[in-house]
């Protein structure tokens, strides 16, 4: 798999939300604050708010104090979650996720190497949590000022 830009800022921008849960009762964090401490553009965001909005990862709240928070606890979101609602493909080739996608995969010895290091690859991914993520994620931020 081949992380893009969306999935990277997907997880810094998540990071923002579950300290919120930590430390504020999961209140709405806007997009215009992650923003600024991510040097994230707010267009690019929003795209990427609506997907996870999409995934039931995150939820919006309307109004003056509106913003985002998540739809639930940041240990039991993975890092798989969110990529599967940012990305277009986790897997690391077309013919590890769809046989169907190559005429050669059911003949080549390869195809195998890919299953397999897909599967490794999505394991760790499904055992990493948001929750681990933010506190690595949190503590290089306080060490980079």
């Amino acid at each position: 798999m081949n992380v893009s830009t969306k999935g990277r800022y997907a997880l810094r921008a998540l990071t923002h939300l579950a300290v919120s849960f930590a430390q504020s009762e999961n209140n709405p964090v806007s997009i215009k604050e992650i923003s600024g401490k991510e040097h994230i553009s707010n267009r690019y965001l929003e795209n990427i708010f609506v997907a996870l909005r999409k995934a039931g990862i995150i939820s919006s709240v309307k109004g003056e104090k509106g913003g985002f928070k998540l739809s639930r606890q940041p240990d039991l979101i993975t890092v798989f979650d969110v990529l599967k609602a940012v990305e277009k493909e986790t897997a690391p080739t077309k013919c590890s996720a769809d046989i169907k996608s190559c005429n050669n995969a059911g003949k080549c010895g390869i195809r195998g190497v890919w299953v397999g290091l897909d599967g490794v690859q999505s394991d760790f991914l499904k055992k990493t949590t948001l929750e681990e993520v933010t506190g690595s994620h949190t503590a290089m931020n306080k060490k980079a000022r």
